[in-house]
């Protein structure tokens, strides 16, 4: 009888290693085709295979249909965006003369004569918000599409500065601002070009809406990881509902609707500095100015 009992366990002990074996290797042979199905979707391939009707193959099934029409749709939209860039290079590529020419037309007439100068004033302005909102989508478009990439290096702080200020310093004599730039022996890892471009975007927005007589700072400070250059101005300030918005492409609050602008040049700041694995933090108070914080990664000391 006992050793009937111990026949009987032993064979099931058997029988229940048979079958975990069985289906541990139907398992294993699943999650290597799925990793398998996985890792040619990282690398952007779009892997043709044949799926068996088992039981087993449902679940590898549903992951083929999901990654194709993952690829299906990534390829579609990759489409889309290169037909968009291709546009606004033909775009800016046909207009590049005419606004020229409008330019040229503009001043030769307010030369020329005394009349009707408040109209050619408006006829120029117009142009040149035009003209740079074309330039800013050309530089968007290819700033995303890769065709423009930054190259971080290891750059001072102070020779930033200079080349903003340089840039803005009549801007900012015109309204009696007084544009303060501290000095900073500080260095960090960024495209000096590219980092100006999204500097200067923000510090146009603090000179466009600071009243006249009042102060714009910039200056550095080091942290651990980072150096982080505040921009300060007495200006107008934001509404602290809409801070999440302002780098929206083309947002523009309705409180600066009679200013001149387009909504680009927070948007693109933001691509920039993000795209140097850098940040931007802004704190503001409606009526008592604003401070754009930008981060950037500090230099790597040899």
């Amino acid at each position: 009888m006992i050793e009937t009992i111990m026949l009987i366990v032993v064979i099931f002990v058997l029988s229940g290693v048979f079958w975990y074996s069985f289906f541990y290797q139907k398992e294993k042979k699943l999650l290597n085709r799925l990793q398998q199905m996985l890792d040619c979707a990282i690398d952007g391939e779009l892997e043709r295979t044949e799926i068996s009707e088992e039981k087993y193959s449902a679940l590898e099934n549903s992951m083929k249909q999901y990654i194709d029409s993952s690829f299906l749709a990534g390829k579609n939209q990759q489409e889309q965006k290169e037909v968009i860039q291709k546009l606004i290079s033909d775009i800016a590529h046909q207009t590049l003369t005419p606004i020229s020419n409008l330019k040229v037309y503009g001043e030769i007439l307010s030369e020329v004569s005394n009349e009707n100068q408040e109209e050619i004033a408006t006829i120029l302005e117009q142009t040149e918000k035009l003209d740079f909102l074309i330039q800013s989508l050309v530089k968007l478009s290819r700033m995303e599409s890769g065709i423009i990439a930054v190259h971080p290096e290891d750059t001072a702080i102070a020779q930033m500065f200079a080349s903003v200020q340089q840039q803005f310093n009549v801007k900012a004599m015109e309204k009696d601002i007084s544009l303060n730039l501290f000095d900073t022996d500080l260095h960090a890892m960024c495209d000096a070009k590219w980092t100006v471009e999204a500097l200067g975007n923000i510090v146009d927005n603090a000179i466009k809406y600071t009243a006249c007589g009042e102060n714009v700072q910039i200056k550095a400070e080091q942290y651990s990881f980072f150096v982080k250059i505040d921009i300060i101005d007495d200006g107008i300030g934001i509404e602290k509902e809409e801070i999440p918005k302002i780098f929206g492409r083309f947002y523009r609050s309705l409180s600066v609707a009679d200013q001149p602008g387009v909504g680009i040049g927070l948007f693109l700041a933001r691509e920039i500095i993000q795209a140097q694995k850098g940040y931007i933090k802004v704190t503001s108070k409606r009526g008592k100015g604003s401070t754009f914080s930008v981060f950037l990664p500090i230099a790597k000391k040899e």
